[in-house]
């Protein structure tokens, strides 16, 4: 079952984290690198780091400090927003180790940039971040600039407009409750809930933990921010959660225990393929971590020369072939393979080694392994309460076939895994099915094999440390004999 996500929020201006009171009278809480490792110790789902400032200066000045957080050696995935007016803008900060941004005033003042991010780099990356100030009963207004500008819009018909431009998930902050500590606006999170079938965070307000299990108790959401109660001590996250798991077990990510796994160092050369569509400082920071040598690539020979490929990828699959076939790599990664090396796709990455794709259209992938990746309504119900597209956040991952002698050999069936698609493989041998996830009963592909070829739906490099072990096991794997027989 996917899980709730517990999400500390980092408001951050200038190099510091800060937190106010319905935005305003801001208050220095400490150092954005320091509090985003503390909460990751701590158990944290994910990070929100959201620069207050931004938008009124006309910057996003995060990029630098999402590097540095992610070599504070936090694996888990991190969303950011905050002055992003353009496809360059989203592209920078997701290449500083970024794995969601959230957009808001920029959307509002030009809807088709959201549209326009969507088509780029998938709708599971896209998050419109609304912030809501109550006008009456039942009825929200959106402000911008961090709630400081008033825009006319009903807060309700301005989500439903960005779901329909395609973003992936809702960010809805209620100004009201915001730093009040009095507990979060229960009526805006339904009102909201109710009309998108999109992932739902809600932020603003907490004061207790029974203010959060208040809200475990709308299915329909997805995910909680929580600023004042962590950043002021009143409780960790790991204290949240063992509470809200006495009633909600099955709803909260147990943690991870680093002693279940091996923390030797590998000493491997690794390639990882830039393609302009890689959360790239994430990934070569991760095999860093265990020990490795990673490099970025981006040329036809540098992926021939390669002794561990890793293909990575956030965005859409119409993009990523473009880059793709545009320097010649797809030819080169086909030869790498027939040469019975160890490749590695990782989300994008794994769904571009299918035959093709029907996302925005049909369209050729690399064709290491047969099958065909497709959009989760064209095969199951969304009259299911809690059932959301993207699939966004923890859910299991559980043996489909022998795990030994694979990169999934030094975890446990029922491992907790980071995700963030719309769309799955299906290969057409079943043989090629190495693990599967269940989402809401619908069962798909969650990490696929075809000989030294490996994909992974998930972000190992999100997933702590079982992700690092699933690392540490691909560089340990050597080359085959003979080829795959690629066509």
């Amino acid at each position: 079952m996917k899980k709730m996500r517990i999400i500390p929020r980092l408001d951050v201006k200038g190099p510091n984290v800060v937190k106010g009171i319905q935005l305003e009278g801001l208050r220095v809480v400490g150092k954005p690198s320091d509090l985003a490792r503390k909460y990751y110790n701590e158990g944290a789902d994910e990070l929100i780091y959201i620069d207050i400032v931004a938008s009124l200066y006309g910057r996003n000045n995060l990029a630098h400090i999402i590097e540095e957080t992610i070599k504070k050696d936090v694996f888990i995935p991190i969303t950011v927003g905050g002055g992003i007016r353009s496809v360059e803008d989203i592209d920078k900060i997701l290449r500083s180790g970024a794995d969601k941004v959230a957009i808001n005033t920029a959307a509002v003042r030009n809807p088709e940039l959201l549209k326009e991010a969507v088509r780029v780099f998938g709708s599971s990356t896209i998050v419109l971040s609304v912030e809501a100030k109550k006008i009456s009963d039942g009825k929200w207004e959106a402000y911008v600039d961090n709630g400081r500008e008033r825009t006319g819009l009903d807060v309700i018909d301005w989500i439903k407009k960005a779901v329909g431009l395609g973003v992936g998930e809702i960010l809805v902050t209620s100004v009201d409750r915001d730093g009040t500590r009095l507990g979060f606006d229960g009526q805006l999170i339904d009102a909201v809930t109710s009309v998108v079938s999109v992932p739902v965070i809600a932020s603003g307000g907490a004061g207790e933990i029974g203010h959060v299990a208040q809200c475990m108790e709308n299915k329909k959401l997805d995910g909680i921010a929580i600023a004042s109660m962590f950043h002021y001590g009143e409780c960790t996250v790991g204290e949240l959660k063992e509470k809200l798991s006495q009633e909600h077990s099955d709803r909260i990510k147990r943690p991870s225990h680093r002693d279940r796994f091996s923390e030797d160092k590998v000493d491997a050369n690794v390639s990882i393929v830039d393609y302009r569509l890689g959360n790239l400082c994430s990934v070569t920071n991760a095999f860093r971590q265990i020990g490795a040598n990673p490099r970025l690539i981006d040329t036809p020979q540098q992926v021939l020369d390669s002794r561990y490929l890793v293909l990575p990828g956030v965005g859409s699959f119409e993009e990523g072939m473009k880059h793709l076939r545009k320097n010649n790599l797809d030819q080169a990664i086909a030869e790498y393979v027939n040469a019975g090396k160890p490749l590695l796709g990782i989300c994008l990455g794994m769904q571009l080694l299918m035959t093709k794709s029907s996302e925005f259209g049909e369209y050729s992938g690399l064709d290491l392994i047969e099958g065909e990746v497709l959009k989760f309504e064209e095969n199951i119900s969304i009259g299911q309460e809690g059932y959301k597209i993207p699939h966004v956040g923890w859910n299991s991952v559980f043996c489909n076939q022998d795990w030994n002698g694979t990169i999934l050999e030094p975890l446990e069936d029922d491992m907790g895994a980071y995700f963030v698609h719309s769309y799955y493989v299906q290969p057409r041998n079943r043989e090629n099915i190495l693990a599967v996830t269940d989402y809401f009963g619908h069962q798909f592909c969650s990490v696929i094999r075809k000989g030294n070829v490996y994909g992974c739906q998930f972000h190992p490099e999100k997933s702590g440390q079982e992700g690092l072990a699933i690392l540490r096991a691909f560089v340990k794997i050597r080359q085959k004999e003979g080829v795959l027989n690629v066509r």
